[in-house]
């Protein structure tokens, strides 16, 4: 081995000797950090994923600049002869120049390094996810400096191996898309799906260290690596002598293992989840529900036997899900795999069940194809049956399949009711959170307006959406009576009026606002804005629509830790309330869940909500603003001391109050959640902030005391907000490494350059005075 470093330290001099190697670098780092910075700040996510999205594509033409020379220039000058005669042998030659130039892109990859530490300053990075991101870069590093080295050992122009090196790896890097595969036959997508680079680094790159993509990049590396040995081995060698026939033998031999172990090898167990809500190992509550299973559930996969391109990789992805059920479910879980388009049993069993085949567009060499496909699944247990007819995302699998089984193990079904009747959004605004609820939970309305209107105590939660209409006493004394009996509610509560015709706000003058003080919690008459943490809005302009940021579209934040937001990061709130905590009976305990950051204010009153007006505030006022809060020991009774707090405008004692956990301890009557917001779980916003639908769902199932789906739901990931304290601080951030990072690597390239070229000129003059002194 000491052979192997000494060449490899050889090699990686060599690179750093030579001003060609720092333009490179230079060159790398200043695309990766451009693309990084043209949307990174634009999305506002603490994420790598901008970088890494791009990464493989500037790989694939900085990895052969690396090593077309390598093998190559050896071959051109002669000295691969002359480093070969001494005592090293041709396996140790390659190995070195392999490790050297692995080396030399890891520490290209280095260059980076400030990024997580930015997003580390500005937000709350996965940990995780960085590492998998960086681990998966250094596997495809491994991989495509082995198919350089093929290519320079292939020929002895370095322009040749360079186009020879990004062929290949182009070629690699396509197979396993679907731009490439839907115009194969389908004999030969599958295959093709497996060699592909893309869908493994894609994989790591998400978090997760499986022991398959491991074998793919190590497999990928010694097959090219095999071929480039025979390749120097090949001119050294009698085509007619025994050892050269050993060889070729030998490197079929790799490379057909790598092909086969890659093709075969998809039922290789092993994986390490490295994300840190463990969003791809099976959560505590799916196991629990798993864990108390009394009997046999089975659980049938229909899938067809050629799925096209794309939705291989997400086969693999439930097949994964699939074993972990079958794992934890101690013999109480089957899973039985059939492929209906090649059973006719198989293909009415499916048919029984309600799963259908659907449509796939497949372009043929000639035409546009249309195919049906399965991919849905069936669980069924004591006679009765959940289905999900169609899988088309992975991501969600484990709370389907574990919210199926708790359904169908379960004797009774919770029941959740819309409140309507003084103007509250109702099931039709909320189709996509109903829809949702009605996978778990019976779904049914109430109108407190009707005369005969009342609340079955068996109802185990009510949802009231921001009541526009005033609440007399009766519906007042109804919901009352119903907290009274241990009832749970989900209260958003609406503080102003927002008129989007106008695009002007008022305080709400009715008497619903002030509902909620029966809980103990004030939806105060304003709506909040955030200079720091915000979505950003599109708006027209005379020529081109342009994008600013909207401080009214809060991107919250959660308050602490709890079971509705564990595992969250943010939330959407757009047109949001203030909330303040108010002294009531000491059994109650408040337990904020979502705030701000700390640079939010509110406006109060009447006024303007354009998002290209400027918005009035003192910067000593802002601070964190309370959105949601849950309420435990909420018996529907009056406050027994003062309110503490005003709402009225411009009472410095109307800031909200944050208040710490278990402020008080008491017996847990009831449940309540109060948000100050009714409008983020409309359809409009909740389907494109499924965090929202998440956070809503995580509150129901915790009224109701549902938490072992809760436990499983909010493994969801969700947007980790990227904010910094100022602008200057987030531009210092973004030139330090677009323009400090890469002018470091010159200038350490500078210096080293300069102090061998004096060393150069010292032992020039050393050997010229040596000479002089010689002829005296």
């Amino acid at each position: 081995m000491s052979n192997v470093w000494t060449i490899a330290r050889k090699e990686l001099r060599g690179y750093f000797d030579h001003p060609t190697a720092y333009i490179l670098l230079v060159v790398f780092l200043g695309i990766n950090f451009f693309f990084y910075f043209r949307s990174a700040f634009l999305i506002g996510e603490a994420s790598l994923r901008p970088l890494f999205d791009l990464l493989s594509w500037i790989l694939l033409f900085f990895v052969p600049a690396v090593t077309m020379g390598a093998l190559a220039e050896e071959k051109r000058h002669g000295t691969l002869e002359v480093t070969l005669s001494h005592p090293i042998r041709e396996h140790e030659f390659l190995l070195g120049k392999y490790v050297g130039n692995v080396t030399f892109v890891a520490i290209a990859l280095t260059g980076t390094l400030l990024l997580p530490m930015m997003l580390a300053v500005g937000g709350d990075p996965d940990g995780g996810v960085v590492v998998a991101q960086y681990i998966g870069s250094l596997l495809l590093v491994a991989g495509m400096v082995a198919v350089g080295l093929f290519a320079s050992a292939l020929t002895r122009n370095q322009i040749t191996a360079f186009i020879v090196g990004t062929a290949v790896m182009f070629i690699l890097m396509m197979v396993g898309t679907e731009v490439v595969q839907i115009g194969m036959p389908s004999w030969l997508v599958g295959p093709l799906g497996q060699l592909g680079i893309l869908p493994r680094f894609a994989n790591v790159a998400r978090g997760v260290i499986d022991l398959r993509d491991l074998v793919y990049f190590a497999s990928l590396a010694a097959a090219f690596l095999a071929l480039a040995y025979w390749l120097l081995l090949r001119d050294r060698l009698s085509h007619g002598s025994r050892l050269y026939r050993n060889l070729r033998i030998g490197t079929a031999t790799i490379v057909a293992i790598a092909v086969f172990a890659n093709l075969f090898g998809r039922h290789i167990p092993g994986r390490v989840d490295l994300t840190s809500n463990r969003l791809y190992t099976l959560s505590d509550g799916t196991r629990q529900i798993l864990g108390g299973l009394n009997d046999l559930v089975t659980i049938t996969f229909f899938t067809s036997s050629e799925l096209p391109a794309q939705f291989r990789l997400m086969e693999r992805d439930v097949n994964d899900v699939l074993r972990d059920f079958e794992r934890f479910g101690r013999g109480n879980v089957q899973v039985v795999r059939v492929h209906p388009d090649a059973s006719e049993e198989a293909r009415q069993e499916a048919q029984q069940l309600g799963i259908a085949p659907v449509q796939f567009n497949v372009i043929g060499q000639e035409e546009l194809q249309v195919k049906q496909g399965w991919m849905g699944l069936a669980m069924q247990y004591a006679g009765a049956s959940e289905v999900i007819p169609f899988v088309g995302n992975a991501a969600n699998l484990e709370y389907q399949l574990a919210s199926n089984a708790w359904r169908l193990t379960r004797t009774d079904t919770a029941t959740v009711a819309f409140i309507i009747g003084h103007g509250e959004r109702s099931r039709t605004d909320y189709s996509l959170l109903a829809r949702l609820l009605g996978e778990t939970y019976e779904v049914t309305t109430i109108d407190l307006s009707a005369e005969d209107a009342a609340i079955d105590p068996g109802i185990d939660a009510v949802i009231i959406a921001g009541p526009r209409d005033p609440l007399d006493a009766r519906p007042r004394q109804l919901i009352r009576e119903y907290l009274q009996n241990d009832g749970r509610a989900f209260y958003l509560g609406e503080g102003a009026d927002v008129n989007l015709q106008y695009l002007f706000a008022s305080a709400v003058s009715d008497s619903s606002r002030d509902f909620s003080e029966q809980f103990g919690v004030r939806v105060n008459g304003d709506l909040v804005f955030d200079m720091r943490s915000n979505e950003s809005m599109q708006v027209p302009g005379e020529v081109y629509n342009y994008i600013v940021p909207y401080p009214f579209w809060l991107r919250a934040l959660p308050a602490g830790e709890h079971a509705i937001t564990r595992g969250l990061n943010s939330f959407f709130l757009p047109w949001a309330s203030s909330l303040d905590t108010l002294v009531t009976r000491s059994d109650r305990v408040f337990t904020p869940l979502i705030t701000t950051s700390p640079y939010a204010g509110r406006q109060m009153g009447a006024f303007q909500i354009r998002p290209d007006a400027d918005i009035p505030f003192n910067t000593d006022e802002l601070q964190p603003r309370l959105l949601a809060v849950a309420v435990q020991g909420a018996v529907g009774a009056a406050p027994t001391v003062p309110l503490p707090v005003s709402s009225e405008p411009g009472d410095s004692a109307a800031e909200p109050q944050l208040l710490e956990r278990n402020v008080s301890a008491g017996p847990a009557v009831g449940r309540v959640v109060v948000v100050g917001d009714s409008d983020f779980l409309i359809d409009q916003f909740a389907r494109s902030a499924q965090e929202n639908l998440v956070f809503a769902l995580n509150a129901i199932d915790w009224l109701t005391q549902s938490e072992a789906l809760l436990g499983i739901r909010s493994k969801q990931s969700s947007p980790r907000p990227l904010r910094f304290e100022s602008s200057f601080e987030q531009r210092a951030w973004k030139y330090i490494n677009l323009i400090g990072v890469p002018l470091a690597f010159v200038l350490f390239g500078a210096l080293r350059l300069f102090r061998r070229r004096r060393m150069t000129r010292q032992t020039y003059a050393f050997a010229a005075g040596t000479q002089e002194a010689g002829e005296e």
